[in-house]
């Protein structure tokens, strides 16, 4: 069964690799905007298990701006929890 988040999370990673795929800025821009509303779902709801957690953390590993911050930590905390078995 795919949660909410699970759900957003696929959306907002296909619409990145779409929108790096795209020519120019303006052929990637719905995907830019489709992402963005995927983001946003993932932010405004609740994780549920561990899972959830593990599709947030890669959106925070996807968009951090420093690789050693404390959100990126936590984020590979959370992917590293479980070592790897799928959930």
């Amino acid at each position: 069964m795919t949660t909410p988040i699970q759900a957003a999370t696929i959306a907002a990673l296909s619409s990145d690799r779409c929108c790096w795929k795209e020519p120019t800025f303006d052929a990637g821009f719905p995907h830019s905007r489709r992402y963005m509303r995927a983001w946003r779902k993932v932010i405004r709801t609740k994780a549920r298990g561990i899972q959830d957690l593990r599709c947030k953390a890669r959106l925070v590993l996807l968009n951090a701006e420093d690789p050693n911050s404390m959100e990126a930590s936590l984020a590979r905390d959370v992917l590293a929890m479980i070592g790897g078995r799928h959930g």
